[in-house]
Parts: C-alpha cells; sequence; structure tokens
C-alpha cells in the first residue's frame, strides 16, 4: 500500500502541478573531489571531455558556465546562447514545393522506392548544407564556446576537507577546501534578473586572498582593458571567408581589502578578504529576417554590467535566488522519508546498479527541470542540442536545432513540471520562421 501512494503521489506532482509549492531542501548535486581543470579538451568534437562532464552546470538562458571546481586553477566555461559561426545563407532547393504533390501520390500508390528517389533529389536542401553536423568553417555555421574564466588561486600546497556542490533549488555552485590552515569558499551562480555571472571568494584568513583571472578561447580572441574591465572580443568566421558574428565578454573584480591591479591580459587581487568577480556576455545577434544582426555587443555587456555592480553581493544573490526559486519551487518530488543527504553523488551513481536509490530518482527529477530554467529563459534563444552548455568549436551535431523530434525532447517537462513560463524562447524562434517560411514558399504578402 505504501508503494502504491508514492506511486500516486509522484503522478500527482508530476501532471498536476499547481500553485507554488514549497521548495524541497538538500537537493544538490555534490562530490568530495574537483574536475581537473588542468586536462586540456579535445580539439575536435564528437568525443566526451570527461572532466568537462564532472564540472557543474549553471545558466540563466542566455549565459551558461560549467564549473570546474579545481584548487589550484579555477576553470569556469563558459556559453553565450548566440555565439554561432556561419552566416544567413539560403540553401533552400527550388525543386521542394513543386514535387510535394508527386511524392505524395507515389506513396499512396504504394511506389515507396520511387517516392524516396523522388525525395532526395528534390527534398534535401543546396549547397553544403550543415555540413553533415560539422559546420564550423561552413556558412550554416555551429553553436561554439564563448571561451574560459581562469583564477590562478597562486597556491600549490596539499588541501583537504574539500567539497563542492550544486544546489539545484537555489541555482548555486559552491566550492569549500582548508589549504595552509586557510578555509577558502567560493560561490558562482548566474542572474537572471541582474543578467551577470557572480563569483565570490573568500578566505577566513584577513588578507590570505590572491589570484589572478583570465579570458580566451581556442581561437578569435583578443584581450583588452577598458576602465576597470577586462574584455574579451572577437569575430566568427561567416563561413565564406570574411567575418560573422561578434561577440564580447567582461570582467570586473572587486575586493574587500588587499590590491586589485590589471594588464590588457589578467586581473591581479592580493592581499584580500574577500573578492567579487563579475562577468556579463553578448553577440550581435539579433533574431530578425533576414540580417540577424543587432548592435555591437561591447556596450551591451556594459551596460549589463554597470547594473550589476550598482547592487551589493547580498542583493545580487538574493535577487537571484528569489527567481530561480519561483521556478524551481512550483514541483517537488519525495518519494523517501526526507533524510539528510550524507551520500557524494558520483557514489550514490556507482552505487545505483545494485541499489535502489530514492534520492537520486528525486535528485534526477529536479536535475532534468534545472537545466531546463538554465537554458530557456525568456528573452533568449531557446534550449538547442547542448541546453547551452558546450565546451567545443565544433560542438556535435553543430548544437543546433533538430525538428524531427529532439527540440520536443527538450520541451516535454515545460508543461507537465510547472515551467511554462520557459516556453516563450522554443515559441519565438518558431514565429521568427514565418517571414522566412513566405519567401521561400514564393508566399510573401499572400496572407
Amino acid at each position: 500500500m505504501q508503494s502504491i501512494m508514492k506511486l500516486i503521489r509522484l503522478w500527482t506532482l508530476i501532471l498536476f502541478p499547481t500553485g507554488v509549492m514549497m521548495a524541497q531542501t538538500d537537493l544538490r548535486i555534490w562530490y568530495r573531489q574537483p574536475a581537473d581543470a588542468s586536462i586540456p579538451d579535445r580539439r575536435k568534437g564528437w568525443g566526451n571531455d570527461p572532466e568537462w562532464l564532472k564540472a557543474l552546470p549553471l545558466g540563466n538562458g542566455s549565459l551558461g558556465a560549467m564549473v570546474y571546481g579545481d584548487v589550484t586553477r579555477e576553470r569556469i566555461q563558459l556559453n553565450e546562447k548566440s555565439l554561432w559561426s556561419g552566416s544567413p545563407a539560403d540553401n533552400d532547393n527550388p525543386l521542394a514545393y513543386g514535387a510535394l504533390a508527386a511524392i505524395r501520390s507515389l506513396l499512396f500508390d504504394g511506389k515507396y522506392k520511387e517516392a524516396s528517389a523522388l525525395t532526395l533529389k528534390t527534398q534535401v536542401c543546396k549547397g553544403a548544407g550543415s555540413g553533415h553536423g560539422n559546420g564550423a568553417n561552413a556558412p550554416f555555421g555551429c553553436y561554439q564556446t564563448l571561451g574560459d574564466l581562469w583564477i590562478d588561486m597562486e597556491r600549490t600546497s596539499p588541501w583537504k576537507n574539500y567539497e563542492r556542490s550544486l544546489d539545484l533549488m537555489r541555482g548555486i555552485a559552491t566550492v569549500k577546501y582548508l589549504q595552509d590552515g586557510i578555509r577558502f569558499e567560493r560561490e558562482v551562480f548566474i542572474s537572471y534578473p541582474d543578467r551577470a555571472m557572480v563569483v565570490r571568494i573568500r578566505a577566513d584568513r584577513k588578507g590570505a586572498l590572491k589570484f589572478k583571472s583570465r579570458l580566451d578561447r581556442p581561437e578569435r580572441f583578443r584581450n583588452s582593458r577598458q576602465g576597470n574591465d577586462l574584455l574579451m572580443t572577437g569575430v566568427m568566421d561567416d563561413g565564406k571567408g570574411g567575418e560573422g558574428m561578434k561577440y564580447a565578454a567582461r570582467l570586473r573584480v572587486r575586493a574587500v581589502g588587499g590590491r586589485v591591479s590589471m594588464t590588457d591580459s589578467s586581473i591581479r587581487v592580493e592581499g584580500a578578504d574577500e573578492a567579487i568577480l563579475m562577468l556579463t556576455a553578448a553577440t550581435d545577434h539579433r533574431l530578425v529576417y533576414p540580417t540577424y544582426r543587432g548592435a555591437d555587443p561591447l556596450p551591451a555587456t556594459e551596460g549589463m554590467m554597470n547594473k550589476a555592480a550598482t547592487r551589493p553581493y547580498a542583493q545580487l544573490k538574493s535577487r537571484h535566488v528569489a527567481d530561480h526559486e519561483r521556478l524551481m519551487g512550483r514541483s517537488t518530488l519525495q518519494l523517501g522519508n526526507g533524510e539528510r543527504d550524507t551520500i557524494p553523488t558520483d557514489v550514490r551513481l556507482s552505487r545505483q546498479t545494485a541499489v535502489g536509490d530514492l534520492r537520486l530518482h528525486e535528485l534526477y527529477y529536479q536535475f532534468g527541470r534545472y537545466l531546463l530554467v538554465g537554458s530557456s529563459r525568456a528573452g533568449a534563444l531557446p534550449a538547442n542540442l547542448q541546453g547551452i552548455w558546450a565546451n567545443q568549436i565544433q560542438t556535435p551535431w553543430n548544437g543546433d536545432y533538430h525538428t524531427d523530434v529532439n527540440i520536443q525532447m527538450n520541451y516535454w517537462p515545460v508543461d507537465l513540471t510547472n515551467l511554462s513560463d520557459c516556453q516563450s524562447p522554443l515559441t519565438e524562434l518558431i514565429s521568427s520562421l514565418v517571414e522566412s517560411d513566405h519567401q521561400c514558399l514564393g508566399l510573401h504578402g499572400t496572407g
């Protein structure tokens, strides 16, 4: 009877999640060791980078990050949802529309071989297309990594009492460890209300904090200094031998105590008790047919930074948590008895084949919701094949939007788990295609 009641409760929560519920506490993914930031990524896509997969994901729909939590040198891999190589291109096959009636007739007559032949002749786009999923250097382009924020902590001594975690309900990644008798702690989140990533680093010994931070990516970037900000800017390959999309990322650091100094390629903090790093990013993408180009991204990053920088850390954090909990707290799933989580997530996963773990099922349910919240928010593009998280120049299948079933699968949970607010980016993308479809079919202006 208890099992039946648990099943009823599960389906009640999933199928009929009404109102804002009490958020579950202690729902976190956590580990007792960092992801190793010293291991470089592959330079070619289509293969997993094991350490990257161990990093903790954050996102606000337009800006994404994977937090490694390494002790000596922290790596936070970055994404901006609209960052693509390539450029607008007309790959429409002019024979496509006229052949549809003949293909249907052949299918209805049972002439499947003939229908397939005509389909392959008329319904495949002209030109290079998507490059068979390898479009980074073709006009089709590819969704790419924005790059990395590196934080060199300038300590190489042994460490202990390490823990890193991702709080699913609050959207905060935390790293804690003891080194040289000093307790260090980092908190990282990406705020949707304030459109910025925020990193707080602090030590429990006065003046013990020192580090150097920098921004880079595998290609097509330059660093420079603008006032108190470190910039990373660049222009993508348009796939035609020219320049494509522009992008910009901006880093600002403020310290409590100590000194902050800058060069054209890094920001250094020495002798501080605490430091706050803020990062904003943008591209010149604009979802308007046919140019899809907007304003210079550099002023956009400055505007976002200046607004976020007016707020103290406590306010940035409270605004982020309130926004994140508003969505995540709408649906709860409790299968166990609510006991405290004392088993690291990697250990839970290794035991799953032999032991039924109800807490792991709860985490899996909420982690799926968490990823949708992080990769699909109003005002940005929808979740793509990578959600928002990708660490390569050539992302598998270009990280694009597949309407065979893939993009639909991203959004299957959106209403069932009470996240309807996350639907609008997909609706807006589909609406933006109407104008170009009219042009393709020769229907423009016919209503």
